[in-house]
This record gives C-alpha cells, structure tokens and sequence, in this order.
C-alpha cells in the first residue's frame, strides 16, 4: 500500500496547481479521517469479539457448574440410602443373616454405588495416617498423640466421603490425630 505522502503534485500553472493541492490536502484529510474511523471501528469489533469469547466461556462454565452442582444436590440425597444399605449390610453380617439376603444387600450396594460413579460421584474413604484436609474431612473425635509427626493425621475414618469432580459433597467423618493434647 503506499503512502499518500508519497504523492507529489507538479502543477502546470500556479491557478491549477492551487486547487490540485487544495484537493489534495482534502483527501489526504478525508483519508487520515477515513483511517481513523476504521482503526475505531476495528478496535470496537475486536472488544464486542472478546466480550463474546468471555461471555461463551463463563457461560460455559456457568452450565458445567450448574449441572455439577444438580448432581451434587442428588448425591447427597442418595448418599443417605446408600449409608442405610452398608448399615443394613453390616447388621446382617454380624447378626448371621441368609447368605441370600446378605449377597443382595451387597448387590444393591454396588449397584448403588456404580450409579453414583458414572455420573462422577466418587467415594473416598481416608486411610489412617493420611493428612487432615478440613474440605475434605469432618473431624468427629480428636486423639491425643506422643508423636509430632502424627499431629493432625486420621486416625480412624468412620464414614466415607464423597465428591463430584473435585467438589466435596459429604466429607469423611474421622477422629484426628493431635500432638501435644
């Protein structure tokens, strides 16, 4: 592209040379006007283009979070049955119950739990020593403990915890270990 400054007008006579300038001058004029409007009306389209990037991905992330939290809101609901079953389970066992029974009552439970799993309920059980994580952990009962290098580790895990990508829904119900109590 080349530069309108680079235009040279060479006039034949003065009158004529005049109004060629003058036209000139006026282009050039109309043209850095011309520019002007069009770097503003980029500058405008490059925003109004970013806005609309911006507002598709919180949007994005807007439904994953609404949906993520539409399973959470389920989970904790059936997390309460699923804790009915291991509880019927566990009485069945120490009661002696049918191996019928007993071998239903575990096939509920996986069901239930494999249900759970495919729509990204995920169970943890914390395991003794693990670090205490109060996001992800309830302290039911705190232990005194000789060793500092036990102090705030679980002890015991009474209850698995359960989450949906990475969001705690019901945390692990544990004892804590402390130093120095």
């Amino acid at each position: 592209m080349t530069d309108v400054d680079d235009v040279v007008v060479e006039p034949e006579d003065e009158e004529r040379g005049s109004a060629a300038e003058k036209k000139l001058a006026r282009l050039r004029r109309e043209l850095a006007e011309a520019k002007k409007e069009r770097d503003e009306y980029l500058l405008g389209w490059q925003r109004s283009k970013a806005d609309y990037v911006n507002l598709s991905r919180r949007a994005r992330e807007e439904t994953l979070l609404q949906a993520k939290s539409g399973v959470a809101r389920l989970a904790r609901s059936v997390i309460a049955v699923f804790d009915s079953l291991e509880a019927a389970l566990k009485g069945a066992k120490h009661e002696g119950a049918s191996e019928t029974l007993t071998l239903g009552l575990e096939q509920v439970t996986k069901q239930l739990e494999s249900a759970l799993s495919e729509h990204g309920v995920k169970r943890f059980m914390p395991q003794k020593g693990e670090l205490f994580d109060p996001e992800r952990h309830e302290p039911i009962k705190t232990v005194a403990t000789d060793e500092e290098k036990e102090d705030n580790t679980i002890l015991e895990t009474f209850q698995s915890g359960y989450e949906v990508d990475g969001m705690t829904v019901r945390p692990a119900r544990v004892s804590v270990q402390k130093y120095g109590e």
